[in-house]
């Protein structure tokens, strides 16, 4: 018996450290193969397995808010709307990410934590991005085709499990370079809606005490990335303005 757990040990030891090294390769790149051809079928499957474990929220008054901030983002910045998803999901977890195909996932639990609408852009616009500048797409593309053969190999085929495999696969790519990346590009989202980019620094000072998020905890020290975003040169004088009224933030927080 003791020979027979430790042969299995052992091939599973083997098993799973041809996998980490396979997980190395840009497999893409090897067999010059195109986003097209394998990218694009397979983040399209992934988002359909990761939706269905969702709980999205479809309340005009949290819809509509949500919608009239990432459509605000998008055209003070040149991105075009239509390209990104932005959908709310039941969750308490205190968190948002972006994922494949272009969606960005925001949580209700996150909403209610935050003080005003540009901490939550700040969030959002911090997600928008990781997109924008082609983090999510160029990570998942190395790891993917791997982390769907290990669900099918395991027989895993829990929908909660595919998130946490997508959302730490994703996550693992994104360097602390790519962190800041997105932080000062999330700024300057901000900056261009006329919404305070020094929320970016409040938000990520605030999420110190909740110890989360996914992509805006995890891979440096948040109070660093804070006081990188406050040394950042805005216009002086600059007049910010509100895009919600105070009715329709109160209804965002509470609407679901």
């Amino acid at each position: 018996m003791k020979q027979i757990i430790k042969e299995f040990l052992v091939s599973a030891l083997l098993f799973f450290s041809i996998l980490l090294l396979t997980l190395q390769v840009d497999w893409m790149k090897t067999f010059h193969l195109t986003p097209t051809i394998v990218g694009d079928k397979l983040s399209e499957w992934v988002w359909n397995l990761t939706y269905m474990g969702l709980h999205e929220v479809k309340s005009d008054n949290v819809c509509l808010p949500v919608d009239t901030l990432v459509n605000e983002m998008c055209k003070a910045n040149g991105i075009d709307t239509a390209s990104v998803h932005v959908l709310v999901s039941r969750n308490s977890e205190v968190n948002a990410y972006a994922t494949v195909g272009r969606h960005i996932i925001v949580n209700t639990g996150l909403i209610e934590k935050m003080d005003n609408e540009s901490q939550l852009c700040a969030v959002i616009g911090h997600e928008m991005a990781h997109l924008e500048l082609g983090h999510i797409e160029s990570g998942i593309r190395q790891k993917a085709i791997f982390q769907v053969l290990l669900i099918l190999l395991t027989g895993n085929g829990n929908t909660d499990g595919l998130i946490t495999f997508t959302t730490d696969m994703i996550s693992n790519s994104i360097t602390r370079d790519k962190e800041e990346q997105a932080d000062e590009q999330g700024a300057r989202y901000l900056y261009a809606m006329r919404l305070d980019p020094m929320e970016m620094a409040n938000t990520l000072e605030s999420f110190e005490s909740y110890g989360i998020l996914s992509y805006l905890t995890d891979h440096a020290d948040s109070k660093e990335r804070a006081e990188h975003i406050r040394e950042m040169h805005f216009g002086k004088n600059t007049t910010f303005r509100s895009i919600l009224s105070p009715e329709s933030w109160q209804q965002l927080k509470q609407g679901y």
